[in-house]
């Protein structure tokens, strides 16, 4: 029996996120590098589940996810498992984060998702966002659209700042001379409102569902945004660097989605007024 991508994305998806939802409210935090940055014994199981379920499928593909611990290969400096001979040959790689918004899930606030993204050489051809608490089901492939629990959705068609509603995600510890801070700060007399949600994958699809208008972050990490940037193209969208630039995969990883071109031309002025 042969499986889609998307398939197996989702059936991945939903694993970790029933592991997620299991375990909320009930779990012990390990730091990472520091006191902001964390991890759960949540984001490892939900890691693993989805590697496995993975697998199961595409022996052969590369995998990267945020808690992958060890393995020779790599895209661009990050480390990916290694599971088959062929892995290392496979112009397919899976880019995965368990559990994006672990402050938010150790704190038990239900705003947090599990993001998984395909690439095939370096274009996201599949991915998925999946909210387990709110049940919000984000789903795109490749010139086939972007979708909400089954449902076409396309982003939003303001077209300045002053009527936008958008989002900023700050890196773990925030300096008063990180630009996402200075951005940010321009902005608040600038845009309609701004909201910060704790998770970039989730503020990518929301942008894609016309929830928020744009986003931007300097220092995301590849997980964080590989599937938010199909959903984003799919609704219509354009995702840039925040510089105008367009996306590369490295780390940390750049990124700004917005709604329109409009929006995009002034989005990028601004922060660029700030850097």
């Amino acid at each position: 029996m042969s499986f889609s991508y998307l398939t197996v994305c989702e059936s991945a998806a939903r694993s970790a996120g029933e592991i997620l939802r299991t375990m909320f409210g009930n779990i012990h935090v390990r730091h990472k590098k520091n006191l902001f940055d964390l991890v759960t014994e949540a984001d490892v199981a939900a890691q693993k589940v989805i590697e496995q379920t993975i697998f199961d499928h595409f022996p052969e593909h590369r995998f990267l996810g945020e808690e992958t611990t060890a393995g020779p290969f790599t895209i661009n400096n990050m480390k990916i498992s290694e599971k088959t001979d062929k892995s290392e040959e496979s112009k397919y790689c899976w880019i995965v984060d368990p559990l994006d918004g672990t402050t938010n899930y150790v704190h038990g606030l239900p705003l947090f998702c599990t993001s998984i993204a395909l690439l095939y050489e370096d274009e996201v051809i599949c991915a998925v966002i999946y909210n387990p608490m709110s049940e919000e089901f984000y789903s795109s492939e490749k010139g086939r659209g972007a979708f909400l629990n089954g449902k076409p959705i396309h982003v939003s068609l303001w077209q300045t700042l002053g009527e936008a509603l958008v989002s900023v995600s700050f890196p773990t510890m925030t300096k008063a001379n990180d630009p996402d801070l200075r951005t940010f700060l321009k902005s608040v007399s600038v845009c309609q409102a701004i909201r910060r949600t704790g998770s970039t994958a989730l503020n990518l699809a929301f942008v894609a569902a016309g929830r928020l208008d744009a986003s931007w972050s300097f220092q995301c990490h590849p997980w964080d945004m590989a599937a938010g940037t199909l959903l984003v193209r799919e609704a219509g969208g354009i995702v840039t660097q925040p510089n105008g630039l367009p996306i590369t995969f490295d780390d940390p990883s750049p990124v700004c989605a917005v709604a329109n071109q409009t929006l995009h031309t002034e989005l990028i002025k601004l922060i660029n007024e700030n850097l």
